[in-house]
Parts: C-alpha cells; sequence; structure tokens
C-alpha cells in the first residue's frame, strides 16, 4: 500500500460527511414535512413539525459547511482533489477562487442547496400554517441538490458527482499516483478557470441568479398547497411577496449575464438569443405572467387555474433550463461554457422534473372541480382583461423562445433536422418586436382602466396628456436620432419605430400616473415604478440595436485572413481594423493609434492600450480623446498560440464605445524565416514585390575623400527607393552599403505597413538591391469596434424595474399582506 505525502485527507472526509449528512437530512425533513402536512390532529402534528424543523436547519447547517469546506479547498489549492485541480489554478486573483467554486456542476449545485436552505429556514419563521406543505416541496428539491452531490453507486449507477473525490482515486491507473509524493512533483498546479470567467461579472451574476431560481421554488410550493390542501384563495396573499421578490432578482441576475456578456464576450452586445440566456429569460417571463393574473385573482377573482399554470410552468422550466444547460444536449449552439458529466445527469434531472410535473398535476386533478372559477366574462374595458392578455402575450413569448431554444434537443430525442438558420437574432427579433409593441401599449394603457368596468371618458381623460407627449417624443427620436435599420425591410424597421413609441409610451404614462394618480406615494407606486422601468429597457434595447454603429470600417487596405468571433465564425476583414504599432490609422470619425501591449506576471493575458482622437474638421482641434484598454488571453492549442478577447470599452452618458482584438501579432514572438531576394539595380529601375512596386530613384557611390560627409566610413553605397503599394499608397526607403577599414556593414531600412526589409550588397562594380517581405517586421493589432448609443438607458432601465418589484414585495410585507 502506497503511503502519499502532503495530502490533506481531514478536510476531504468531513466534506463527505456533510454531504452525506444533507442528503439524510433533507429526507427526513422531507418525509416529516409530509407527515405533518397529511395529518389533520395539532398534538399529533406537533412531534413530526419538531422533528421537520430540526433535521431542515441540520440540513442548512451541512450545506453550510459543505460550501465552506468545498472553498478552503480551492483557497489552498489541494489540487489532490479532483475538483481544485480541475477548476482553479495559483495564478489566480483571490476574488476568482469563488468563480471556481460554481465554474463545476458540484459547486453551483451546491450554491443552489445554499440558497435553497437560507429560503428555507426564512419559512420556517414566516410560512406559519403553510409551513409544512411549502417546506415539504422545499425538502424535496433539497434532497434532489444533495443527491447530485453524493457520488454513490446504486447497482453499478452512480448517484451524482462527489466533490470531494481525490484525484487518485477517479484515475487510480494513471502512472503518476504510482509516486507517493505524486504532488510535489506533478500536480503542483491546476487546470485554471475558464478565460470567459475571469471576470468580475462573474463572481457576483452566479450568486445573484441562483437566488432567483432558488427562490423560484417558493410561490411553486405555495401553488402546489393550495392544491393539497383544497384552500385555493389562501395561498394566494402569502405568495406575492416571495413572486415580486424572484421576478426582482431573477430579473436583475439575468441582466448580470447580459452585462457580463457586453463586457467578456466579442458578439458584439449583451444579448444573443444564447441557448443559456433563453433558458433562465423563460421562467421570468411566466412568472411575472403569473404575478398579474394573481393580482386579478385578488381583485375579481378570474384567472386563479390560469395563477396556477404560470407559477408551476415558472419554476418547471428553471428545471427544465437547468437539463439543456447542463446534459450537453444544446451541443455547441451556446457560447456559455459548463462543465461536469452530462450524461450521469440526464436521467437524474429527468426523474427531478418529472416528480415536480406529476405532484402539481395529481392534486389539480384530485380537487380540479372545486377550483374557483368566476363565470361572469371579463368586460373588454377592464383592466383584468388587458392584463390577463399581457399575461398571455407573456405565456406565448416564452412558449416561442423555448421551443427553438430547444431544437437541439428535440433533434437528438427524434432524429430530427430541425434548424433556426443562419441569422439567429432575426428568428427571435422578428416575433418579440412584436411582442413589444403590444406590451409598451398594455403597459402604458392597464393601471388607468379600472377593474371590472372603465368608461372611455375617464379613460381619455387620464391618457391624453401622456398620449400626445409620448407621440411627440417617440417622433423626436426617429426623425433626429435617425432610426434606419433596413437591414431587414420596410416593414421591419416600421416595427422598430411602433416599438419605440410603444416603449416610450409605456414610460410617460406610467410616470404621469405616478405623478397624477398614485401622487407620488411609495405604498402604491412599486407597479408603476417597475414599469417605468421595463418601458426604460425597452427603448435602450430599441435604440441601442437599431443604432448599434460599427466603426472599424476598414479602409487601410490591410485585411488580415484567419479571423475568428466569440462564437468561432469567420469575421468580415472589412469590419476590422488593423492597426501598426505607433501609426495613427484613419477609423470612422476617429484616428485611432495602437500604443502598444504588456503583461503582468502569473497573468495569462496581454493588456492593450488603444488611444482615440477626433478632430474637428473645420481648425483640426482635438475634440474628444481617450484610451480604451481591451486585453486577450492567449491559448496555446495544436494550432498554435490563440487569442480569446475580453472588450475594452468607454462609457458615456450617452454611448459606449466597444472594442476588442481580433488578432495580435509581435514580432518578437516570431521567428523570421524570410530570406533577401537580391537584384542588380540602378537609377531609374522598378522591382516588383507582392503588394506593389519600388522604384530606384538613386543610387549614389561616395568616398571620404571626395564627400566630406563621409566621415566615420571610408565608402559608402546609398539608395532613395519610393515604393507604391496596390492600394495607392506611397513609401520612401533609404538602405545603404558601407565599407571600412575592409569591413562592410548594411544600413537595412523597413516599411512596416508592407512587411517589407531592404538592403543593398555590393558585388564587384555592381550594386544589388535586397528585398525581403516578412510577418516578423510589422507589430500589430487587428479590432473591432462599435459604438452603442443610449446603452444607459437599459442598465438604469434594469435597476429601476428591479427597485419597483422590491419596492412593491416591501409595502405587501410591512402591510402585512401575507398573513393568514
Amino acid at each position: 500500500m502506497i503511503k502519499y505525502t502532503d495530502e490533506h485527507l481531514l478536510i476531504g472526509q468531513i466534506g463527505t460527511f456533510f454531504t452525506l449528512l444533507a442528503f439524510a437530512a433533507a429526507l427526513v425533513a422531507f418525509f416529516s414535512y409530509y407527515k405533518t402536512t397529511q395529518l389533520s390532529d395539532t398534538l399529533e402534528e406537533k412531534p413530526w413539525k419538531l422533528l421537520s424543523r430540526g433535521a431542515f436547519i441540520v440540513n442548512a447547517i451541512s450545506v453550510l459547511a459543505l460550501f465552506v469546506t468545498l472553498y478552503l479547498i480551492i483557497y489552498n489549492h489541494y489540487f489532490e482533489y479532483k475538483y481544485a485541480h480541475q477548476h482553479s489554478k495559483r495564478s489566480l486573483d483571490v476574488q476568482y477562487l469563488l468563480s471556481c467554486f460554481w465554474e463545476g456542476q458540484e459547486g453551483s449545485f451546491m450554491l443552489w442547496g445554499f440558497w435553497n436552505a437560507v429560503i428555507g429556514l426564512v419559512l420556517l419563521k414566516y410560512a406559519k400554517k403553510w409551513e409544512a406543505p411549502v417546506m415539504t416541496v422545499v425538502s424535496l428539491l433539497q434532497v434532489f441538490l444533495a443527491s447530485f452531490l453524493i457520488g454513490i453507486y446504486f447497482f453499478d449507477q452512480r448517484i451524482g458527482s462527489n466533490p470531494f473525490v481525490l484525484m487518485r482515486n477517479e484515475f487510480p491507473d494513471a502512472p503518476i499516483f504510482q509516486d507517493p509524493n505524486y504532488l510535489s512533483k506533478y500536480l503542483t498546479d491546476g487546470n485554471g478557470l475558464n478565460i470567459l470567467l475571469q471576470n468580475y461579472w462573474m463572481v457576483i451574476h452566479p450568486p445573484i441568479l441562483f437566488l432567483g431560481f432558488s427562490s423560484a421554488v417558493v410561490p411553486y410550493a405555495f401553488a402546489v398547497a393550495g392544491l393539497w390542501k383544497k384552500d385555493h384563495k389562501g395561498w394566494v396573499r402569502p405568495v406575492m411577496p416571495w413572486a415580486l421578490f424572484c421576478a426582482g432578482i431573477l430579473g436583475l441576475g439575468i441582466m448580470m449575464g447580459a452585462a457580463w456578456a457586453y463586457e467578456s464576450l466579442t458578439f458584439g452586445g449583451y444579448w444573443a438569443w444564447d441557448p443559456v440566456e433563453n433558458a433562465s429569460l423563460v421562467p421570468w417571463l411566466l412568472l411575472v405572467a403569473g404575478i398579474h393574473t394573481l393580482l386579478i385573482f385578488q381583485s375579481t377573482g378570474h384567472s386563479l387555474k390560469a395563477s396556477y399554470a404560470f407559477i408551476a410552468l415558472s419554476y418547471l422550466l428553471v428545471l427544465y433550463s437547468t437539463f439543456l444547460t447542463r446534459t450537453g444536449v444544446l451541443g455547441d449552439t451556446s457560447v456559455h461554457s459548463f462543465t461536469g458529466e452530462g450524461s450521469t445527469l440526464y436521467w437524474h434531472l429527468i426523474i427531478m422534473m418529472l416528480v415536480f410535473l406529476i405532484a402539481p398535476l395529481v392534486f389539480y386533478f384530485k380537487d380540479k372541480k372545486n377550483i374557483p372559477v368566476e363565470v361572469k366574462e371579463e368586460n373588454l374595458d377592464s383592466r383584468e382583461f388587458w392584463m390577463f392578455v399581457g399575461s398571455l402575450l407573456l405565456f406565448i413569448a416564452g412558449l416561442y423562445i423555448i421551443i427553438l431554444t430547444s431544437l437541439p434537443f428535440f433533434n437528438k430525442l427524434f432524429g430530427t433536422k430541425w434548424a433556426i438558420g443562419e441569422d439567429v437574432e432575426f428568428v427571435y427579433n422578428r416575433i418579440m418586436i412584436l411582442v413589444a409593441i403590444i406590451l409598451g401599449v398594455l403597459t402604458a394603457m392597464t393601471q388607468y382602466l379600472k377593474y371590472k368596468n372603465t368608461t372611455r371618458k375617464y379613460l381619455w381623460s387620464k391618457l391624453w396628456i401622456p398620449s400626445i407627449v409620448a407621440v411627440v417624443l417617440s417622433l423626436s427620436i426617429s426623425y433626429f436620432g435617425g432610426i434606419q435599420y433596413d437591414k431587414y425591410g420596410m416593414g421591419y424597421l416600421a416595427a422598430i419605430h411602433l416599438a419605440l413609441f410603444s416603449s416610450v409610451y409605456a414610460v410617460i404614462a406610467n410616470f404621469h400616473y405616478l405623478a397624477s394618480i398614485v401622487k407620488w406615494k411609495m405604498k402604491a407606486a412599486g407597479a408603476s415604478i417597475a414599469h417605468v422601468g421595463f418601458g426604460m429597457m425597452l427603448v435602450g434595447i430599441l435604440i441601442s440595436s437599431a443604432k448599434k454603429e460599427l466603426i472599424s470600417e476598414n479602409r487601410t487596405g490591410i485585411a488580415v485572413a484567419g479571423l475568428k468571433d466569440a462564437k468561432g465564425k469567420d469575421e468580415d476583414p472589412r469590419e476590422n481594423v488593423t492597426l501598426i504599432y505607433n501609426i495613427p490609422t484613419p477609423m470612422g470619425k476617429y484616428t485611432v493609434t495602437y500604443l502598444g501591449d504588456s503583461t503582468v506576471e502569473k497573468d495569462d493575458r496581454v493588456y492593450f492600450k488603444i488611444k482615440f482622437l477626433k478632430t474637428d474638421t473645420s481648425d483640426n482641434s482635438i475634440t474628444e480623446e481617450f484610451d480604451v484598454r481591451p486585453n486577450a488571453f492567449l491559448m496555446k492549442s495544436g494550432e498554435g498560440t490563440q487569442l480569446s478577447s475580453n472588450p475594452g470599452a468607454r462609457h458615456y452618458l450617452s454611448n459606449d464605445v466597444f472594442v476588442y482584438i481580433t488578432s495580435w501579432l509581435n514580432p518578437d514572438n516570431i521567428k523570421d524565416t524570410a530570406a533577401f531576394n537580391y537584384k542588380t539595380v540602378s537609377a531609374g529601375d522598378t522591382v516588383f514585390y507582392s503588394n506593389g512596386f519600388i522604384v530606384v530613384d538613386k543610387m549614389l557611390a561616395a568616398n571620404k575623400n571626395d564627400n566630406k560627409d563621409l566621415p566615420v566610413v571610408d565608402s559608402a553605397w546609398l539608395s532613395e527607393l519610393s515604393v507604391f503599394a496596390k492600394d495607392g499608397r506611397k513609401f520612401t526607403s533609404t538602405p545603404a552599403y558601407f565599407i571600412k577599414d575592409g569591413g562592410s556593414s548594411v544600413k537595412t531600412d523597413t516599411i512596416m505597413e508592407q512587411s517589407l526589409i531592404f538592403a543593398l550588397e555590393r558585388k564587384g562594380n555592381e550594386v544589388k538591391l535586397g528585398v525581403k517581405e516578412s510577418n516578423a517586421v510589422m507589430r500589430y493589432i487587428t479590432l473591432k469596434a462599435y459604438r452603442f448609443p443610449w446603452i444607459n438607458l437599459l442598465w438604469l432601465g434594469t435597476i429601476i424595474m428591479v427597485f419597483g418589484f422590491l419596492l412593491s414585495m416591501w409595502n405587501r410585507l410591512k402591510a402585512k399582506l401575507y398573513v393568514v
């Protein structure tokens, strides 16, 4: 038996113990809460409830211990553990060690379980009579989340993946593990963190997103509890604060992901309808639809069944999104990177989804006849009718998105070959632009409607001012803003202008509602504030997308081949400008200069400095000057060193300039294998090269006796060359050849823009011109740059919308509307 050195086994044993304890405690809590729910006698309930609470608290403590234990393994670089070796590295900054934690499957499930435990502890205190049925669902979720981490075998089938497994146990046949000193000899460092995750947004985005996912179980649990206990009205009040909290936090998490994409990916924006983005958006859409139908039910008694459906579906889609993004069924259709063993998770997640699908269906059909339904139809001029239309539209939008997102899964399931097509964004946008038009108008008008019935006179008296203001303002933006995005024809352009009007209308009308009806009373302002934020988001999306300006239009004549974007697709050389070191280059309205690059010890990135100048054409005065500092990771592969770029941006109130590097050539890293091609020349001769031709203007011979300007050498042969490139540019060069004390020396001259090196050589009485074309001459970068006008409206709108959701939640808690 080999006695290994330098291993830290105790911390892994502690982690494994708490993994099993968390699973066992969750099972006990689930069963005990189930028994408590089924019992009707208070005396019989009490011991079961005490056991349930104790078990759940043990589970929560165990999950916290797991969290701390795994982080300590990563923080201390214990590379004997597979998880630390796969996801971390000694050179990583401390803040990115948290990103290592949730990069892998096990860590992300642990983060999910951590938030679920925190939420469960809150429910223990505040759920009151709903504690037992709601916590039955929450505890069941904890059972599944813990099962993803236990990593035990059941009839040759492994259940879960233990994050505390040792490398030598996972790969026992590897030769390095025959050496007791393998840690100090071979596993001195880890594989490191995915370069896309080495961004500050990925330190804060996943915890917020997972808090949103975790909190989505609470509305679902209340809906199941309402069906289970046949209390179809009682669950609505206590669920509303949780639903609002989840909508706010999940929305914030999604938009944090958009901010990460904007700063870390190179597809030139913040949203590309990537499958992982879509999978997180759809549950939010269904949850917001459910919130609105719950409001309808509270006020009119309508839409209870719809509320059950939307709330249940929102959480089922959280589970489905987990299935899509973590089992590998999406293939290579997503730019997001997820690690883990998809095959071991496939059936595990299928079973989890089925359990959470079957439970509400069983309870629903058992008591379907007793679910209250309002027989009277809603009036067309009532608030509840148009709120339901909006909710239904959100559902349809979510359904459209999730079906298209699931095509790779459907293809694997049914053996089909359905595909969206090349222009993925347009396939989604052509429908979502219509959704935005309708939602914008509904968001503007619906709050002015009264429940059950509204007279047209009343509605017009409230809406005429915001309507006129919205028309004038949107027309001004359309006309003076120069929105002429006609890539997909005039019909799509018209839809953009209509959507712009409806979005502006949503902002103005809700702002007016706050001022004229709510009178800025915060206890009733939450919904209007959220609507203002939503409208601002739509305005920001429309303007920044329709007016997104490519400023790196290539007019230099230099085209670099083989450029790739973040999705691995070929970049158009006409949209990428090559900047030669320290040479100012015109680029749209700017003159851009590549000032240099630098590296930092123990950092795999190269940091670039690019100077932008904007001048007034009338007097050449500088009107704008700034530096942009993008960076890129250097990745070594079989094809050489590849770049993975992180964009740099210059932020203004009204726009962002967004820049990323698509190629980099540093001559210090290139071996020059090119040779000089010599030809005998004299004044007036012409020599051709691959990108143009060279004219020998002068060829002079001199010696120190005849020329007093040659005191240092004995004799010299001097030349003046004119170089004419194919693109019309002209350059000059002056190579020379010297003799002193019987020895010779050559003065070469370089034209970096053309990758040319010139030299002279003397053979007898002849002078030869040497021409060498070499990539090792030129130091350059190639970049792509965009300008996003009014992008800050999107980020500001997000903050306002989230604030509106949380304010509504707080107002309901403060008014104790959640107490039953």
